[in-house]
């Protein structure tokens, strides 16, 4: 039955009782859009904290903050390392990277990377950071960012090609969950990060008094140990190479020569502009204990002893 248009359903108004005595489509519509809207007014709160839990965290938390973050020198084991000034001492290199009194005792720097809040942001990848080296001097065509005065390059060294281009000094390994990582000086070992292989691609000569230390091309502030503040180390690693390559004449870098041999002999208990560069177990002053550090690696190049 069919009641002014309204289908008629037992039990139910007739359309003549509904407001205006009519069949009103627009009060039914009203009726129902207004219990839709409540009900989405009243599911804001939620969908709000729904959309806040689902979006990123912020970038920030993940990366690390330079204020925040360091490198420490380090030798000995990892898991009881000696820093600072006794670590300092074992930092010195032979551009053969051939060991002994060259690079010993895991001659490292643990590398430290927090973020904003103070947790270690873990898994930045070994490329990203690195001792930043230019290659060779502005005399010699390199420029860049990096050591400016450490020569790693085959176009001006003693034995090209055997001396590598080398521009990084990568991290052993990822940081781990506490953002630790290390770079061990003579070569990384695969699995066991703070130990040192040597590495034949590992070479180059003379020094620089700045290396700097570089994570996703910020560089970072040294600590001389892991108490220390930040700004109280800067990385320097001597050279038994010292005395020659830095300009355009090809094949006196990377070896350690008669030059550098009497340069030290000449050197000792004296004071001079390079006196620091000679003291090579860092004792205050250049001695015979020094000199005989040299002499194990005289005539030592990218070939000799070990080639590569």
């Amino acid at each position: 039955m069919v009641v002014r248009g309204c289908t008629w359903r037992p039990n139910s108004k007739p359309c003549s009782l509904l407001p205006e005595g009519r069949a009103s489509s627009r009060f039914i519509n009203h009726s129902f859009a207004t219990g839709v809207l409540d009900r989405i007014i009243r599911s804001i709160p939620l969908l709000l904290l729904i959309t806040i839990a689902l979006l990123p965290k912020p970038a920030i938390c993940g990366i690390p903050d330079i204020s925040q973050s360091f490198y420490v020198p380090q030798v000995g084991s990892v898991g009881t390392p000696t820093e600072g000034a006794v670590a300092i001492r074992n930092f010195r290199v032979c551009p053969n990277n051939d060991g002994g009194s060259s690079l010993p005792n895991n001659a490292r720097i643990k590398v430290v990377l927090r973020d904003i809040n103070g947790n270690g942001v873990p898994d930045i990848a070994p490329a990203d950071i690195c001792v930043l080296l230019n290659g060779g001097t502005p005399a010699q065509g390199f420029n860049g960012v990096g050591a400016d005065s450490v020569i790693a390059n085959a176009a001006y060294s003693d034995d090209p090609p055997i001396c590598p281009d080398l521009r990084c000094i990568p991290a052993d390994a990822p940081t781990d969950a506490n953002g630790v990582t290390y770079i061990t000086f003579t070569g990384s070992t695969p699995g066991s990060p703070g130990v040192g292989t040597r590495d034949p691609n590992r070479k180059w000569g003379h020094y620089d008094s700045d290396l700097p230390v570089s994570v996703l091309g910020f560089k970072l502030a040294g600590r001389l140990t892991t108490a220390s503040a930040n700004g109280t180390y800067v990385l320097r690693i001597k050279n038994f190479d010292f005395m020659e390559g830095l300009g355009i004449d090809i094949g006196e870098s990377e070896a350690v020569t008669t030059a550098d041999f009497t340069a030290l002999a000449r050197g000792i208990g004296v004071s001079s502009p390079i006196s620091y560069w000679l003291d090579f177990d860092n004792s205050g002053s250049v001695t015979a204990t020094d000199f005989n550090i040299l002499v194990t690696h005289m005539n030592h190049d990218c070939d000799t002893p070990n080639n590569p």
